[in-house]
Formats: C-alpha cells, structure tokens, sequence
C-alpha cells in the first residue's frame, strides 16, 4: 500500500491524542481475529484500536502507519488494527477522511513500554471536552451549542495573517433561540498569527460565517450543519478594491462540460455563462471568500464557497446532478404564489441572508424584538422615548441599516407603528456585497432589511 501524503499542519495539532488516552473500553474487551497476531517473520507487531471520540465510536476504514519502516494497514468495522514490522515500532500515525473533514488532519501515537504492557495502543480523536478546555477556556458549555468553528483569516494575497479581525458566525434558528433564550450569532477575534476559535454553535445548523477587519473582509461563507462538532473554515479577508480572477469548469455526472450553466458570485450583479467546453471567468470578482452558485436548466443548482485571491487561485470545478423529474402536475390558477412571496422563497433558497417568517417571531413581543439578537444586527434603544435604530456591520464599525417596508424604503419609526401580527416575513443582508441589487441604494456600503408585511405576501 502507498504510504499516504502527511496531512497539512492544523489548529488542532497539540489535541491529538496520545496512547491509551481515548475514553473508551480497555482494549481486552475488543476481540482480535484468530491469527491477527502477525508472522514469525515479523520483529515487532502491535495491535490497537481507532476510536472517534466525538461521536463516541470506532473510526472504521483509517489508514494507520507504523514507524520506522512506512508499513500500513486500515481498520476493520470496530476500530481495530494488527501491524508488524522487521524493526521495533516507536510510533503510529492514522489518517482518515474524517479527519480531515474536522480539520484534525492525523492522529498519532507513541508505542511505549506502558503500551505494550496494556497489550494493544488506543489511539483517539480528542473529544469534545479536550477541544473546549484547550479552545474556549472561559466558555461555559450550553446543550445545543457544543460547537466549534475555527480557522485563519488571511488577506486576499494568500499569505498575510490577519490578526485581531473580527470573525462571526449566524445561523437562521435553532431550539434556544426560538424559546428566546440565546442570540443566533457568537463572535470571536484572531489571534496573534490570524488564528480564530468561534465557540458556541449549534453543530446541526447550517452557518454563515464571515470575517471582517477595518480595512478587510470576507464575503458570508456557508457552513452546513454537521452532526460533528467541530468545523474548519479558513478565510481571505479582501481590501476594499481589490479583486481577483475566478476560473472554472461546470460538468455533468458523467463529467461531459455543461455549456450554458450560469454562474453567480456573492458580491457580483448578474450571471457568467459557460461556454461549449464547459468553462466560465468572472474577472473583476471582489477579493475574498465568497459563495459561488451554479446553476442550470434541469440540473440541481450547487452552491460552493471560493477563495477570490489576487494572485490568482485554483481552478474551480463544479459537477452538477440532473434534477428527478415529477410526473406533470395541473395547477390551478389560485394555487400561484403571489409574486413578492415568490420573490422571498426563490431567494431564501439561494441563501445569502438571514430570512425569518412569522412562525419564528410569532412568541416575540413587538416588531422591535424581531431583530433583536438577529445575526448582524445591533438594536440602539432609547428607553425614554422608546425609539430605536437598526445598525449592521461595516468596514468601520457600524452603519444605519438601509430598510425597505413592501418594496418600499422605510425606517425604524415606521417599523415601530407596524404591529407585529401584520409582518409575514424579514430577510436580512448583513453586508451590501450579498444584498439583492434592486434594494441596496446607490453610494450605500451599508446591509439590507426586506421587511413584508401579511398583505403584501396576499398580492
């Protein structure tokens, strides 16, 4: 078997585990295959158990490699492994997909006197206790919110640490915050080399993660919701002005090149089509991260973040599933949306923003508390007048956010004499470069509040 590429060096690199440190069953309580025990060929053999301690399971299907000597073998289903070599084994590395995927990278482990006493190695992931107590010392653990984000923030040249930007992280809903017990966004700062933890999500809720400093910032990135707590995502914060090159290549399942397949980047007005091969370039794209979607007639349409550098990055490949057709269905005319509602549904799909409808505000108690603990969004109350402002992150702080009321600009007074029980739904564009672009008004860098109220969605 080939001997694997080392993983890249990761943020978790002081949590692997060492062995015999994973919380589970000694290893006597795994019974071993008969024979398992190698050949009289071989010097030295071990055995040993891979044990996921996030989700509390064996890590089936690694890759564990012994050393000296470069000799691997993978896991069985239960977690465990026999391997030998002409010389006297001092160390063994795993990888796996999953590690990889929650930015682990590897394990590795001593094989030690103490080791070899127990009779086999256990080698396991740190567990999501071991990552809190190193990550988020402080923070106090809410069931629900056992979630982590990390990464680094990198300016759009590639290389430069960004230190002290600010990194935040959203999400549409969740059981805390729909009982009103807890904000939807958490926020965090790099550190000295650009390196940032954001304690605190919910790991099943897909997250808008963005990252912003006074000269710099990154589109919003999508995060899905995974059953893993923990998530990587690096960042590349763009200066403002400086733009980047974004190449690709759109293909079916059979991987044949999709000619007119439109392809749509956060920051961008209108679409890039592709040509007979397949390909599309978005010059001038704003640098960043950003999301990209791609989308064609009678294909699922896919949507991937893209890292916009200046100096040109990786070509982008997208391969798009054909989408399963229902048998044809008559709809009558009064069974067609009306067509803000529409609107609001097509874009909520897309997913740039923040959207909540009233079965999400339905408990709260007037128009204001709607956007109260909303993902980027500040409320400045005057308790003696009972005025308040709207504000939403800017490169330099905070900006009055641009509101619009049906289709309609407005401002917060006006959303202040609109009762609760008549606002149907709200989408919110914390930063202008994912605001729709017949709302942002011209010369305005300041984020979007669509609010629509129950009559509107009836036209």
């Amino acid at each position: 078997m080939r001997r694997p590429r080392p993983a890249p060096r990761t943020l978790l690199v002081t949590l692997v585990a060492i062995a015999g440190a994973a919380p589970l069953a000694a290893p006597h309580a795994y019974a071993w295959p008969a024979g398992a025990g190698g050949s009289a060929s071989v010097a030295d053999s071990i055995r040993g158990v891979v044990f996921d301690s996030l989700l509390h399971r064996p890590l089936a299907g690694a890759t564990v490699l012994a050393d000296p000597g470069g000799i691997s073998t993978t896991t069985d289903e239960q977690g465990r492994f026999t391997i030998g070599g002409p010389q006297r084994l001092r160390r063994l590395s795993v990888f796996h997909d999953f590690l990889d995927r929650t930015g682990i990278g590897s394990l590795s482990a001593a094989v030690d006197s103490a080791a070899r006493a127990r009779g086999a190695v256990v080698i396991g992931t740190p567990s999501i206790e071991t990552i809190w107590s190193r990550l988020c010392p402080g923070g106090s653990r809410v069931r629900g919110r056992e979630g982590v984000v990390f990464g680094a923030a990198r300016t759009s040249d590639g290389t430069t640490r960004v230190a002290g930007a600010r990194v935040r992280a959203s999400w549409e809903s969740d059981a805390l915050s729909q009982t009103g017990q807890a904000a939807r966004v958490v926020e965090s700062r790099t550190d000295s080399i650009g390196n940032f933890y954001v304690c605190g999500v919910p790991p099943l809720e897909n997250l808008i993660v963005i990252g912003y400093a006074p000269e710099f910032s990154s589109g919003g990135v999508s995060l899905a919701g995974d059953s893993v707590p923990i998530r990587r995502q690096d960042l590349f914060l763009g200066a403002t002005g400086k733009t980047g090159v974004v190449r690709g290549v759109v293909t079916d399942q059979r991987r044949a090149p999709l000619a007119g397949a439109a392809v749509d980047l956060d920051g961008l007005d209108g679409s890039t089509m592709t040509d007979p091969a397949g390909r599309f370039q978005i010059a001038n794209a704003p640098a960043g991260s950003r999301m990209m979607l791609v989308r064609a007639v009678g294909y699922t349409p896919v949507m991937l973040p893209v890292n916009v550098l200046e100096t040109g990055g990786e070509e982008v490949r997208v391969e798009l599933e054909r989408t399963v057709l229902l048998p044809s269905v008559k709809i009558r005319e009064t069974n067609r949306l009306p067509m803000i509602r529409a609107e609001f549904m097509e874009r909520r799909k897309l997913g740039f923003g923040t959207f909540l409808d009233s079965t999400q505000f339905q408990y709260r108690f007037d128009t204001r508390s709607i956007f109260q603990g909303a993902p980027g969004v500040t409320i400045d109350a005057r308790s003696v007048t009972r005025e308040w402002q709207m504000y939403l992150p800017s490169a330099t702080g905070f900006c009055l956010a641009n509101i619009w009321l049906d289709g309609n600009r407005s401002d917060t007074r006006v959303l202040q004499a609109t009762p609760k029980e008549h606002i149907a739904a709200v989408e919110i564009y914390a930063r202008a470069t994912i605001a729709p672009a017949q709302y942002l008004p011209g010369g305005s860098n300041c984020g979007v509040v669509l609010v629509w109220t129950k009559a509107a969605f009836r036209r």
